[in-house]
């Protein structure tokens, strides 16, 4: 990709992120009453699921009324926060938010009410806990590479012997930079801090075949036309492009597993009835029936949803890949997100 290209791309992928904060910029919903729970999420097939496998059923069990919003946008609740009008009561966030801003621009959760004893290991913080886990997962089309698979993620960067088109996450906390580091040799339990230079050096290495998606409906769109030979995209997608026709297999070595969280904006209005419904989105029954009705794993261990063997496929709550896969140091990324975006963008401009 010449350095015009990248350019434009980026130029493309900020028209998008300022639509999309455009798009947000309603009241939030919230009705302010006691007997009313503001639910925010990012829209879509995603938040209907949630909407009729959590939402619903809580609100008709206590019988309040249930008001929903979208997107999430971190700077809105920064700003309903310093202005101490805050209207979301539970949003759903990447798990960065929370933790770096845990006490701050978000509340810290009752561990008296929420029961953190099903989740995975490392998932629950201070300010949220776990609600759906999905994967980065390197994929690659059967149909090209039927005589000679690629077998690791060092096979991703290998366009010698796997000659293709390559397409990666565009935005630095998506898992291009760790999978890169990956791909070149580094282990799993040294990838943090990340080495930047390494991995956009590895990254460069691909470039003439290297595209990237922006949103996961790129990604998806892109399987399913074969556009890409190889792909790094989130589990979801991938399933949903072969329920469509797509002939892409998964290796699950080294598989980038990462979560959604739950958490309450400080100041909430609702935030005891907040509380009470963090507790029941991610109990075992909610929780299956959200895997069932999406292609999200569910987050509790005693979670049974009923799938077939195509969502079973890639269905990343498996023990196998669980073990062969490992989690995003939510950590790191809480404390250096900034710097890592700013990094990603110098590369992706200069």
């Amino acid at each position: 990709m010449s350095k015009r290209s990248r350019r434009a791309w980026v130029a493309l992928a900020a028209a998008g992120t300022l639509a999309l904060t455009a798009c947000s910029s309603g009241d939030g919903g919230s009705s302010g009453e006691s007997d009313s729970l503001t639910f925010t999420s990012y829209g879509s097939g995603y938040q209907e699921a949630q909407s009729k496998a959590w939402l619903q059923p809580f609100a008709e069990a206590e019988g309040i009324k249930a008001v929903e919003d979208q997107p999430t946008d971190y700077a809105k609740i920064k700003a309903m926060v310093d202005a101490g009008r805050v209207t979301w009561d539970v949003v759903d966030t990447e798990p960065f938010f929370p933790v770096g801003n845990c006490g701050t621009y978000v509340e810290k959760l009752d561990f008296t009410v929420i029961d953190t004893s099903g989740f995975p290991e490392g998932t629950v913080s201070d300010c949220a806990v776990p609600a759906a886990m999905y994967s980065l997962v390197f994929v690659y089309n059967t149909e090209k590479y039927k005589d000679n698979p690629p077998k690791s993620i060092a096979d991703f960067f290998d366009t010698k012997t796997y000659p293709g088109t390559r397409l990666v996450p565009g935005f630095a906390t998506g898992g291009a930079i760790e999978m890169a580091l990956l791909g070149d040799g580094v282990p799993v339990d040294k990838l943090y801090p990340l080495d930047y230079d390494r991995a956009f050096a590895k990254l460069d290495s691909i470039m003439d075949n290297l595209s990237f998606w922006n949103t996961s409906a790129e990604s998806q769109q892109a399987l399913e036309t074969r556009t890409a030979d190889m792909a790094l995209v989130w589990s979801g997608r991938a399933y949903l492009a072969e329920v469509n026709g797509a002939s892409y297999t998964p290796i699950w070595d080294d598989a980038m597993l990462a979560y959604a969280t739950l958490s309450i904006p400080k100041g909430a209005p609702h935030k005891d009835l907040a509380m009470k419904f963090i507790a029941y989105a991610t109990g075992p029954e909610p929780q299956a029936r959200f895997a069932e009705l999406q292609p999200y794993a569910p987050v509790h261990k005693d979670a049974k949803p009923k799938l077939d063997e195509k969502a079973q496929k890639w269905n990343t709550a498996r023990e196998d890949i669980q073990k062969a896969g490992f989690f995003q140091n939510v950590e790191w990324w809480a404390q250096n997100q900034d710097e890592a975006t700013k990094r990603w963008t110098a590369w992706t401009t200069g």
